[in-house]
């Protein structure tokens, strides 16, 4: 293990960090509002750490092992949580328990707030919001990759553990290129839809903000009633559609755009991704339109649109969802758990990741059935498929004992037993929405926001790497890896 590499890795990270709350810094002198001295507070305590592993830090040319890449990784969302929640925490907007929840929530792009009155925040702080989910939806590690030179071949490691997904795939042959390729996707689809917005009506602050959350699959809007708050129904159905994008893999984005549109649309993972979407959305509005008063186009609009923010796990919302049905509440909580694809902004278990275990439980239906068949899976990545299907049952196993273990702390600090389940599973999935007592995230007590936090961060960074950090072993300089 090298600590002075890892050093100067994260002194490079810290800095990008500071030059980022530039934009919110800039943003309230322009609108001379209060808020200016938090971000300089902020700034100065990303430098000083910019400064600190700088010292301790060395370039060399030896390329990051796998051991290094995992600590950098890790260690560079954990520090961009803390520097995210620093604004809140200097302009005493909230005690720190909030603010540190706050910056992870925003960072890891969950959405779940605990502001309770979010108007009345300065405007460049809900900038700041939005920017840190903006951040943490393609990734930090990729948008550093992409950004600054010195990486080079040394990033490789880095990119490939922050990759979501249970195969690792790279559409262009030079993972730089693809990093940045990957970043002018994602800039391009922001600003589509923040043009989208403001011809829909959105002022500019409303149409950036909303617009980095949405791709972002994030959440954290500029009112309390999330989208619903502008009653707009074709900002509503732009909004869906770009959050169903922001679900999408966006390295078959890239493929598309150099390959032709029709490789997006065959892509197994993605047409599952969209039926599942449908049905659900189908599901929930007859359920709505059944056993509610509401009409059917009505029921049809808050339950696509509600699907597309579930499934995305951005977490926006047009309508209470909470007061729904118990049928269309279960619905939301399996799309919850799917969640969108690999190689995407959105959080949860992952459909290609389902798509291998309904193919293995085919295998074995059929081994039983013919005994002397051989039966062969397919699935499209150049990996060993039963070295990935071993890999996706223990990252299953991992993601539903860890959120049951959450929901166990949780009852211990007094929510109900199905509403502590569902938020141990929105938390890890970074869902940013809850049922009943803990539909409110302001209301929650410290140690449920804690342990909240602790599974929002082992969920952006899909478990394992989080999980081998914990090793001893890991960090001692002689230890074989």
């Amino acid at each position: 293990m090298s600590y002075p590499l890892i050093y100067y890795m994260l002194s490079r990270l810290m800095l990008a960090m500071s030059i980022t709350i530039l934009i919110p810094l800039i943003a309230s002198i322009q609108w001379e509002e209060s808020s200016t001295l938090d971000f300089l507070a902020a700034i100065v305590c990303s430098l000083s750490l910019s400064v600190f592993f700088n010292n301790k830090g060395k370039i060399t040319n030896d390329d990051i092992s796998i051991r290094e890449g995992i600590a950098i990784t890790g260690l560079s969302w954990l520090f961009a949580s803390l520097i995210a929640s620093i604004p809140y925490l200097s302009g005493h907007y909230m005690p720190f328990i909030d603010c540190l929840f706050e910056g992870v929530s925003g960072i890891t792009g969950s959405g779940a707030s605990v502001v309770s009155d979010i108007p009345q925040l300065p405007d460049s702080l809900l900038l700041w919001r939005s920017l840190t989910h903006w951040l943490g939806g393609l990734g930090i590690i990729v948008i550093f990759i992409a950004l600054v030179p010195q990486t080079g071949i040394r990033g490789l490691k880095m990119f490939e553990i922050e990759t979501t997904g249970p195969t690792e795939s790279r559409p262009l042959p030079r993972f730089k290129a693809t990093a940045q390729a990957l970043l002018v996707i994602y800039i391009l689809f922001t600003f589509i839809l923040v043009g989208l917005l403001l011809i829909c009506g959105f002022n500019l602050s409303d149409a950036v903000n909303n617009s980095m959350s949405a791709i972002a699959t994030g959440g954290f809007a500029t009112y309390n009633s999330s989208i619903g708050h502008f009653n707009n129904v074709p900002a509503e159905i732009i909004i869906m559609i770009f959050m169903l994008i922001g679900g999408g893999n966006f390295s078959l984005y890239l493929v598309g755009w150099r390959r032709g549109y029709k490789k997006i649309f065959t892509e197994q993972e993605f047409l599952t991704y969209l039926i599942i979407f449908a049905i659900i959305s189908i599901a929930i509005t007859v359920n709505l339109a059944t056993s509610t008063d509401l009409d059917l186009f009505t029921s049809l609009r808050y339950a696509s649109f509600q699907t597309a923010a579930v499934i995305s796990t951005t977490g926006f919302s047009t309508t209470d969802f909470d007061s729904w049905p118990t049928f269309s509440k279960l619905c939301l909580l399996i799309v919850m758990l799917t969640g969108g694809c690999a190689g995407s902004t959105s959080g949860g278990i992952k459909i290609a990741r389902f798509i291998l275990l309904f193919k293995m439980v085919n295998q074995i239906i059929k081994e039983k059935l013919n005994p002397n068949h051989v039966v062969h899976l397919s699935y499209d990545t150049n990996e060993q498929l039963d070295v990935v299907i071993y890999r996706t049952s223990r990252f299953l196993f991992l993601y539903i004992f860890l959120a049951l273990l959450g929901a166990l702390i949780f009852t211990v600090d007094g929510l109900p037993i199905m509403d502590a389940i569902v938020l141990g599973i929105s938390a890890i999935g970074n869902a940013g929405i809850a049922f009943g007592a803990a539909n409110d995230f302001s209301q929650l007590h410290d140690l449920t926001k804690i342990i909240c936090c602790i599974l929002m961060v082992v969920g952006r960074l899909e478990i394992f790497l989080f999980l081998v950090m914990l090793k001893p072993s890991f960090w001692q300089k002689g230890a074989s890896w």
